[in-house]
């Protein structure tokens, strides 16, 4: 009895002395107005059935947004928003995709309003985060539950509520295809793994440990059935990283783990059909592309290969302001690229952009559509770096930050990652939440608002 009363009361220490244990980090519940409950009740069910509910996401992140912003504007005598660190950049992250379409159409003096309808849904991120930092609630513990079920969600809608026939046994859901399903799965699942390393790294062990173990596997699972191979890449180094962050090994300990994460790379290509099939087609293909000269086949890597040069001859025709989402009709079949590739690569690259966030926004945006890209998982990623630095307690903001955007990093250059309302929307929110929670968690605002 002693045992077990000395164990009870040393996890209760701990969790005390881990701020980052803590759902809220400044007031209580009950200390909060109804429109902070309602705010934060809303952000935090967003993400939730993001994969397995249509439009859910999107509608909800709305509500949410409004519910904040209403708030934000009540109590907008007490917010001090220039003593928020790193604000101004902070806001460039939610707002950069619209002003590169901005400035394109000022340059090129041509307005349309169709590329707004996707990419203003960023702008949800800045009112969401500015709320988040001042009413001081630790969205890690938020994702702790809320990726787990989206992960699950996914599963239970791709199998059995709403599976797409669209696209033969690779699984997806009827509104989203298998690339997107693929890798957004993967991301939400290196979030669960990033996360589940720090509470084995801290002993933090809890049934919700178990569910993000789950999530992770499921989250993998789906990502391989998809046949999706954007964000694969993004698995082992993942797995390098929070390992590396959270235990520091030395050279030898280091070297002994990257060959034992070698190892179950390739124990899984050997085992796993969908895997190889995929990875062996990507090598071949690779091998068979004519890389000094000739027409290029229209295979799966052969034309991302092909969209690349396609893109980067339409982006040094106009650099600076890009052309719009068809503007280089006039050249998109110059007499430079019949050499290399097919009549139904370039009008599938017109019609169907080039599976690649960053040739598609330079081609369409200019420099300023790549700039975009750029600082969305720069400024992120690099606040994620310094949270590292800050202590053990901003180890799952930082981790669970890193897996996310490493993963979409990676699936960047062979997909577009920012295309769709919901997609956006769920970005916003999770770089928002992670962003905050990590500046506010020790000192933050302790004032109502």
């Amino acid at each position: 009895m002693y045992f077990l009363a000395s164990l009870k009361n040393k996890f209760q220490r701990s969790s005390l002395e881990d701020t980052s244990e803590h759902l809220f980090l400044g007031r209580q519940w009950k200390s909060m107005a109804r429109l902070e409950k309602l705010a934060i009740i809303l952000i935090a069910l967003s993400p939730a059935l993001y994969l397995g509910v249509r439009h859910w996401t999107t509608n909800l992140s709305v509500l949410a947004v409004l519910v904040v912003v209403y708030h934000l504007f009540q109590v907008r005598a007490k917010l001090r928003l220039m003593q928020i660190p790193y604000i101004r950049a902070i806001a460039l992250v939610f707002i950069i995709y619209t002003a590169a379409i901005m400035i394109s159409q000022l340059g090129r003096l041509s307005f349309t309003y169709k590329p707004y309808l996707e990419q203003a849904r960023w702008v949800i991120g800045l009112p969401i985060f500015i709320f988040l930092y001042y009413v001081r609630i630790n969205f890690a513990k938020i994702l702790d539950w809320a990726a787990p079920i989206c992960v699950f969600a996914a599963f239970v809608s791709s199998v059995y509520l709403d599976p797409s026939d669209a696209w033969g046994d690779r699984a997806t859901v009827s509104f989203m295809d298998p690339l997107a399903f693929g890798f957004m799965n993967l991301s939400i699942g290196l979030m669960c793994f990033a996360s589940v390393a720090v509470d084995i790294y801290k002993k933090n062990y809890t049934i919700n440990t178990m569910v993000k173990l789950l999530a992770f596997v499921l989250g993998v699972y789906l990502s391989i059935r998809s046949g999706s191979r954007s964000g694969w890449a993004a698995f082992p180094i993942v797995i390098l990283l929070v390992s590396y962050i959270l235990y520091r090994p030395r050279l030898w300990q280091s070297l002994m783990f990257f060959l034992f994460t070698s190892a179950a790379m390739v124990v899984l290509y050997q085992t796993n059909s969908v895997i190889k099939a995929r990875v062996d087609l990507v090598a071949f293909e690779l091998l068979q592309y004519p890389w000094f000269g000739g027409m290029a086949q229209d295979t799966s890597v052969g034309l991302r290969v092909t969209f690349y040069r396609l893109g980067y001859y339409y982006f040094s025709h106009s650099p600076l302001f890009g052309w719009g989402e068809r503007g280089y009709a006039d050249i998109k079949d110059a007499a430079e690229l019949l050499t290399f590739s097919t009549q139904y690569a370039r009008d599938f690259a017109f019609g169907a952009l080039f599976h690649s966030e960053w040739v598609t926004q330079s081609v369409h945006f200019g420099i300023f559509g790549l700039l975009g890209v750029f600082w969305v998982f720069w400024l992120p990623m690099r606040l994620f770096a310094n949270f590292i630095k800050l202590g053990s307690d901003y180890l799952k903001v930082a981790c669970m930050g890193f897996s996310y955007m490493i993963c979409l990093l990676t699936a960047s250059f062979s997909d577009e990652v920012f295309n769709y309302k919901a997609m956006i929307a769920f970005t916003a929110i999770i770089i928002a939440g992670l962003l905050a929670t990590g500046l506010s968690l020790k000192g933050g605002v302790n004032e109502s608002v």
